[in-house]
Formats: C-alpha cells, sequence, structure tokens
C-alpha cells in the first residue's frame, strides 16, 4: 500500500506539472488569444528603419554640415540604390538626429553632373528639373483609401542651392504645392564631388500634423539623380534612387511599399 500510494502522489504531481506547461486555465478566449500573441520587438522589424538619435547641440543650417555633432551621428544603413535599374548608384549619405525639439537631417551626395537652374519659378517647378533629394512623411498609409478617405501625406524636395519644393498629396498623385511645411529651414553648398544639404524641422510640425505617433514616423527617403540631355532643349536624363526597393514594376515613390520608419529617440 505504501509504493501504490507514493505512485500514486508522483502520477498526480506529473499531471498537475503538465498542465501548468500546457496552459491549461481557467483564461477566456479572449485572454488565451491576447497571451499567444507575438510581441515584435522593433529592431526585429521587417520594415526598413532608422534611428533618429538625441543630441543636445544645435547646429547651424548653412549646407556645410561641419558642426561636430554631425561626426557622432550614424549614416543611414542599407544605403540607396536605383531600385529600377541593375548598375550600381552613386554615393548618397543621409544622417538625423534631434534635440528634443527640433529634427535635422543631413544628406551627402556624390554628383559630377549636378543639374541646378538660376530661373526659379514662384511655384517651385524650378526643382522638378534639377538634382535634388527628398523626405517624404506620412501619418499612416499612402495607397489604400478607405470609404473614409485617408489622410494626406507631405514631401520636401531641396535642390543643390537649398531651394524648396514642399507639398501636400492627397491619393492619388494630387499635389498642392501652395502647402509650406511649417517651420522648415534648408540650405545647401556644392562640394568637390556634388552637394551638401542641410535641414531642420521643428517636432511639434511633425506632431501637429499627425506625423509622428509613438515616436514612430513613416519616411520615404529619395534622391532625383538627373543629368544633362544629349541633344539642347531635350529633358533631362531622369533617374531615381531610393533608400527603401518599393519593388513596383516602373518608379513610383507614391506607394506605402517605399516607405521605412524613423523612430525618435529621447
Amino acid at each position: 500500500m505504501k509504493k501504490l500510494s507514493k505512485h500514486w502522489f508522483y502520477l498526480v504531481m506529473s499531471l498537475s506539472l503538465l498542465l501548468v506547461l500546457t496552459g491549461c486555465n481557467t483564461a477566456t478566449p479572449a485572454n488565451n488569444e491576447m497571451a499567444t500573441q507575438t510581441i515584435i520587438a522593433y529592431n526585429e522589424a521587417t520594415t526598413p528603419h532608422y534611428d533618429v538619435v538625441m543630441r543636445n547641440e544645435k547646429p547651424q543650417i548653412d549646407g556645410m554640415s561641419e558642426d561636430a555633432v554631425w561626426e557622432t551621428v550614424p549614416i543611414l544603413s542599407g544605403g540607396f540604390h536605383f531600385p529600377w535599374d541593375t548598375k550600381e548608384a552613386p554615393l548618397t549619405e543621409f544622417k538625423a538626429f534631434n534635440d528634443g525639439t527640433d529634427f535635422y537631417f543631413h544628406f551627402n551626395v556624390l554628383d559630377q553632373d549636378v543639374l541646378l537652374d538660376s530661373d526659379w519659378k514662384e511655384d517651385e517647378s524650378t526643382v522638378d528639373n534639377e538634382d535634388r533629394v527628398e523626405l517624404f512623411f506620412a501619418g499612416g498609409s499612402v495607397d489604400k483609401p478607405t470609404p473614409d478617405g485617408m489622410p494626406l501625406y507631405y514631401a520636401i524636395e531641396v535642390d543643390a542651392d537649398g531651394r524648396i519644393h514642399d507639398y501636400s498629396i492627397e491619393y492619388y498623385r494630387d499635389f498642392d504645392s501652395e502647402w509650406n511645411l511649417e517651420g522648415l529651414e534648408t540650405a545647401a553648398t556644392k562640394t568637390d564631388n556634388g552637394y551638401s544639404v542641410e535641414g531642420k524641422i521643428p517636432i511639434k510640425t511633425l506632431e501637429d500634423l499627425k506625423l509622428l505617433n509613438n515616436n514612430v514616423i513613416k519616411v520615404g527617403a529619395y534622391r532625383a539623380e538627373f543629368s544633362a540631355p544629349e541633344n539642347e532643349g531635350d529633358d533631362p536624363v531622369m533617374e531615381w534612387i531610393s533608400w527603401v526597393d518599393p519593388k513596383t514594376q516602373n518608379p513610383d515613390f507614391h506607394v506605402n511599399s517605399s516607405f521605412g520608419e524613423f523612430r525618435f529617440l529621447k
């Protein structure tokens, strides 16, 4: 009898342990569903992402990017490339940081044939036929409208002289060039092998536009790489460089797949 009692004791203990390990409990189905959800850490996300680090210094926005703070800021990883061509893209470097008040960004562009038009048009369309860098900002989907519509998203394009074409966009490709990004400052300078662009955007502006959510913002980072045409009077040779490969058949930045995410660190 003593041996039998000991046997049943261990059997009951084993069954109890098994029930605990397999999650058998009195939780409701909803609780069970929540318990089995996978939490994905930011650095495990499949969406390309970049950390906008925190720094206390305030650089001078002059396009020179010689302030010491830029030496401490990481370059966006992954690099820029031609999504719609198999050749190697010329170097494009991007950095960004925040000081808790403003978002600072810097492009360093390698370009031996910088197109820059001296004739500036009031509608900002001069930039359309120039070499330039671009940032798009979105608070949600940019290509999947719902019955209730979809929010605007926004773009800034900056040429090698620091001049801006900024606009809001309504699906699909409905541009409002009269819109201006409040507080935006930019400057640029020609370098020995290309050009450098520096800019600043108030964080409050990003928040007011409902772009920065839980310290994360959807961003597209691009470059228009234009070259002079062979024949005078023809359109420039237009090539498109992107941080994220949109995986579209034809060049198109106005799709969700061309965006990554920036996380603002504190």
